[in-house]
């Protein structure tokens, strides 16, 4: 779909960040304007993007002003399973020691620049994940470029003294 002069308008509220903030209710805003173009002829079928919590949650809401196209009934219940059982998921180790892969990280900024880096990786020994701050500056430096794309390097991840996992990148620093 285009973003310049597209076919349709893309957005009925103009997004999160033009309404607010979450506790806006900004969903429920969205799933009644859709509703309330529905009901006007405005279309026939409206999707809906939605999240939750601290952004830890995402819901897809489909609604529509015809029966579905197979002649099928709608389900009266949630086709899905209450819990998801067939992923593995790793084990946590929360005071993690040795050479660690980072899976993925983000960087906490403050007025003067880049404060913390937090990293989420898999041990190499024992396949564990863990979650740290950066150990040391070259390390938070490195994480801040848009240059290198930081996931899946290697370092070696320690417990400091104040019981914190830290996290350093390993080899020779990165070109930035």
């Amino acid at each position: 779909m285009p973003i310049v002069n597209p076919p349709k308008p893309i957005t009925l509220l103009g997004g999160l960040t033009s309404f607010g903030g979450a506790g806006n209710n900004y969903s429920m805003h969205a799933i009644t304007e859709m509703t309330r173009q529905l009901r006007k002829g405005n279309g026939q079928t409206g999707l809906i993007l939605a999240n939750g919590g601290m952004v830890t949650y995402q819901h897809v809401v489909c609604l529509s002003s015809r029966p579905r196209l197979d002649g099928q009934p709608y389900p009266d219940h949630n086709p899905l399973p209450e819990y998801v059982t067939d992923v593995q998921v790793p084990a946590i180790e929360e005071k993690a020691d040795g050479s660690a892969t980072i899976e993925t990280y983000t960087v906490e900024y403050d007025r003067k620049g880049p404060l913390r880096a937090y990293i989420i990786g898999r041990l190499k020994a024992n396949g564990h994940r863990f979650i740290a701050n950066h150990d040391d500056e070259r390390t938070l430096k490195e994480l801040c470029s848009t240059e290198i794309e930081q996931i899946g390097r290697q370092g070696t991840v320690r417990v400091s003294s104040d019981g914190r996992n830290l996290f350093s990148l390993d080899g020779e620093k990165a070109r930035l």
